[in-house]
């Protein structure tokens, strides 16, 4: 099979990448012109130069390709661009979905997010059917998300489109890195462990990527599958982190009214002084009182999702941090 991934280089892209170049596939990996490649290094693929938010050249890319693999997205808490994500996460699927039916490929397996789910509450697990609830935070992403799942929903109407909706992945590779391995950074990096009192469903990334092919194979057309394993407190995620170096560290899991003053200064400082994204903002503080449990149990009983330990993936992600001098 050839198979195109946008977003290859990418946390869960990458990964997506070796896991078809390990069941014998031929891969042709878009990425931005210039963008960092550690995570294509050494990989038997075709690197195509290329931007989602250009139509003519997703025709060129996806030109003669049997799968469409679409995970290039900007995901972030903050930017400096507030019409970046919108361009990318939702113009970028219309042109990679058009493209994809404009050139006969058989099936597009699209890349959402448990954005597009979670939120249902402290203690409620979000599932597929769930609405969208995170709308109410102001959170740039999940909106850009929801939206671009909605584009991929219609389209399944007319092609054969497959979703597939990650929740928090966690492994080797993160080199951006994304919301989460910056949690894990900041766990071990900071005099003192400070988290927020909230919990979110984890997986290996490797198991994510897995999913993906498995979702190319299995998946049924205009179905979402959650792609997940368990729910962890940020806390239990942390002590993850110290533990996979041998650290031991003060874990303080912060009071909300706390954590939004403290985001609010953030931000004002990311957005008039350093123009780098924040450890958090106000928008994630929300996002953490509603919390991102999730049932993932569909994926695991239709596609044959695999659920590795997480604390292995941890310490995997941490042995690759430390091997890239992120510590």
């Amino acid at each position: 099979m050839k198979a195109l991934v946008t977003g290859s280089a990418g946390f869960i892209g990458s990964n997506v990448v070796r896991t078809l170049l390990e069941d014998g596939h031929d891969v042709r990996a878009l990425h931005l012109p210039n963008e960092d490649l550690r995570n294509l290094r050494g990989l038997d693929v075709e690197r195509v130069g290329g931007d989602v938010t250009d139509r003519s050249s997703m025709r060129e890319a996806v030109r003669g390709c049997e799968v469409v693999f679409h995970l290039a997205a900007v995901y972030a808490l903050w930017t400096k661009d507030a019409d970046l994500m919108h361009r990318v996460n939702v113009m970028g699927t219309e042109n990679v979905l058009d493209a994809a039916r404009a050139e006969g490929v058989r099936r597009v397996v699209h890349t959402s997010s448990i954005a597009r789910f979670g939120g249902q509450g402290p203690r409620a697990r979000a599932t597929e059917q769930s609405e969208f609830a995170l709308g109410v935070t102001g959170d740039l992403y999940s909106r850009s998300k929801a939206d671009a799942h909605e584009v991929a929903v219609r389209a399944a109407r007319e092609q054969d489109v497959v979703i597939v909706a990650p929740c928090g992945p966690i492994g080797p590779g993160d080199a951006g890195p994304t919301p989460t391995g910056r949690l894990l950074l900041s766990a071990v990096k900071m005099p003192v462990a400070v988290v927020a009192d909230t919990t979110t469903n984890f997986a290996d990334v490797r198991d994510m990527a897995r999913a993906h092919v498995l979702a190319a194979e299995k998946g049924k057309r205009g179905e979402t599958y959650l792609l997940g394993c368990r729910d962890l407190s940020l806390a239990e995620i942390a002590k993850m982190a110290l533990d996979a170096l041998g650290k031991r560290k003060r874990i303080i899991v912060a009071p909300f009214a706390a954590a939004s003053v403290v985001a609010r200064g953030l931000s004002l400082v990311a957005d008039r002084v350093t123009r780098r994204p924040p450890l958090f903002t106000p928008q994630a503080v929300r996002i953490a009182k509603l919390g991102l449990r999730a049932d993932c149990t569909k994926a695991v009983r239709e596609l044959g999702m695999p659920q590795s330990p997480i604390d292995r993936a941890v310490a995997d992600a941490m042995a690759w941090f430390e091997r890239e001098r992120y510590l």
